[in-house]
């Protein structure tokens, strides 16, 4: 069991990763002001993730993003008077996704117990020691009776927090979803042209989770240190199913779907690209998509040709395409590329040339499925013409060379094949969707962690963490505008990023009086009690309270 401490530092580097909000008002002004006026100090924090949060909530705010995720609120929480508003409990759980929290009772102590955090999300003092009400108090324990107990609270317990957030209806969680994609669209967080990924992930579940599904499939033994392929084994699998479109350039989420885990990847296919369109609107458009083999449906690719989007799909070594395609090699445009890279560090560095030899071939009339009809007895008539389609054959390349016994890809497409090698890297770069998101999401979001182990708890948490997810990454693209950075190819990656963070807060601290807070410099605390502080932040020049009051608007000119 990891310790308490533990728990709260591991959170606390996970927030600077990724970010935070916001709910009290800032008014540096008033707060500056009453620093020197007034004899008492109200409530002084160092500015660690209570800090970070504050920008984030500007940026939700300044987008309009706040708003929409405020009518997450279930309505049997909206009829009830409740002491507690659903937007600070939303914002909890978000609280708690973007630390990172593996356990769901994480948040008692790390963001429950903490003062700042609550400061930030609306409680006062005595709500953040005592707790908004006498609920769920251990009767039988005495420490609440000692009057010398500093023990903190936290205004609520994680229960009436799991409470809330299951009772969001699925198709309200949904449309919240949808529309801060569309915010995320208008404002031009998506380039103009994508080459979306499409792909569907299991979010595994226990047995006794209610209301999730089942279904037997094949899946590797986990074995360690495996040095060769091991024949996968047939496995019963309880659960559920997340569908996303996903955009590799800006690295955003563009649809999503949830189901439970027995639904095949293309029963919903159609359904998360047209969300995707319409999510997009005229702000940007889908020119080509890329999918696994799983969604390969002649419907939906005739579909997709249909409204001039580009796909990329590996055949089955089943179809008749795939043997035709094989066939005529010798007869296609063939391409070969080579590109040295550097891997390994220190004394193992060393480069090494990667080799791609594909084949472009065209008009393939072997793909009777291709087609509005799908496939079907229709084929066999007389009077059957099948669509042409292209396809390229990938002879070699790095994954085959370290896969030798593997079957020859064989990638289809409505788009041209006399550049085979860029219907190779469009289909290729559907790995991205996998490393990038899903394994993300699941080792380092948690996000099949849910607050309740149910289909109601699995779903929403779902939608949630990769909205976090989205927002996060939209908000550090937004630091990155803010601040003009003028080397674009610099990395801006998140372990630069919290070093920047803790440079910048290192010296701050945060100031509450009931819902205002204010942000300072600590020698600019000092000066406005009164003292004479040399030489602050290496300038030389005296600076004093009227200085400090007219940065801060409340010393006029």
């Amino acid at each position: 069991m990891v310790g308490g401490m533990d728990i709260i530092t591991s959170a606390s580097e996970t927030i600077f990763k990724r970010l935070v909000w916001h709910t009290a008002r800032r008014d540096q002004a008033g707060i500056a002001e009453e620093l020197v006026n007034e004899d008492k100090v109200h409530e002084i924090y160092g500015l660690g993730d209570a800090g970070l949060f504050d920008e984030f909530f500007c940026f939700l705010r300044e987008l309009g993003i706040m708003k929409i995720i405020e009518q997450l609120a279930p309505r049997r929480h909206r009829k009830r008077q409740s002491p507690v508003s659903f937007s600070a409990v939303i914002l909890i759980y978000l609280m708690r996704i973007v630390a990172g929290l593996n356990f769901f009772y994480h948040i008692g102590p790390v963001l429950l117990q903490s003062q700042s955090l609550m400061h930030l999300v609306g409680f006062n003092g005595r709500e953040i020691e005592q707790g908004v009400n006498r609920r769920s108090l251990d009767k039988s324990s005495t420490n609440r009776k000692d009057k010398n107990n500093t023990e903190i609270r936290g205004p609520v317990c994680p229960e009436f927090i799991a409470s809330f957030i299951v009772a969001i209806a699925g198709k309200t969680i949904e449309r919240v979803f949808n529309k801060v994609i569309s915010i995320l669209a208008a404002k031009s967080f998506f380039p103009r042209r994508i080459k979306a990924l499409l792909d569907a992930s299991d979010l595994e579940s226990t047995e006794q989770c209610k209301g999730r599904g089942k279904v037997t499939k094949k899946k590797g033994p986990e074995l360690r240190r495996r040095r060769v392929r091991i024949e996968k084994i047939r496995v019963v699998v309880f659960g559920f199913k997340i569908w996303v479109v996903w955009d590799p350039n800006s690295r955003l989420p563009i649809a999503m779907r949830f189901a439970t885990i027995e639904t095949s990847d293309i029963t919903l296919a159609k359904e998360v690209i047209e969300q995707a369109i319409s999510n997009l609107g005229e702000h940007a458009k889908i020119i080509s998509i890329a999918m696994d083999r799983g969604f390969m449906d002649g419907k939906l690719l005739w579909w997709l040709n249909s409204i001039g989007i580009i796909f990329y799909i590996p055949a089955k070594s089943s179809q008749n395409v795939y043997e035709d395609t094989l066939s005529l090699v010798e007869h296609g445009q063939r391409v070969t590329r080579e590109r040295k890279k550097t891997t390994g560090h220190g004394k193992n560095k060393k480069q090494v040339t990667d080799n791609w030899d594909v084949v472009g071939i065209a008009g393939l009339t072997t793909a009777g499925f291709y087609s509005e009809l799908g496939s079907g007895s229709h084929e066999n008539r007389n009077d059957f013409k099948p669509n042409p389609i292209n396809a390229i054959v990938v002879l070699h390349d790095p994954y085959r060379e370290k896969n030798p016994n593997i079957k020859t890809l064989v990638i289809l497409t409505n788009g041209p094949v006399s550049k085979p090698l860029k219907v190779y890297d469009g289909y290729d770069a559907r790995s991205e969707i996998e490393n990038s998101l899903f394994r993300e999401s699941k080792q380092g979001w948690f996000i099949k962690r849910p607050p309740e182990n149910s289909k109601a708890g699995f779903l929403v948490h779902a939608y949630l963490t990769i909205l976090t997810m989205a927002l996060t990454r939209a908000f550090r693209d937004w630091m990155i505008q803010q601040e003009k950075l003028e080397d674009a190819g610099e990395d801006t990656g998140i372990r630069k990023f919290r070093q920047k963070v803790r440079k910048e807060n290192a010296n701050k601290c945060i100031v509450f009086h009931n819902d205002r807070y204010a942000i300072f410099y600590l020698y600019e605390i000092l000066i406005l009690s009164g003292k004479t502080v040399t030489k602050p932040r290496g300038v030389p020049e005296k600076i004093t309270k009227e200085d400090i009051l007219r940065k801060y608007g409340a010393l006029l000119e």
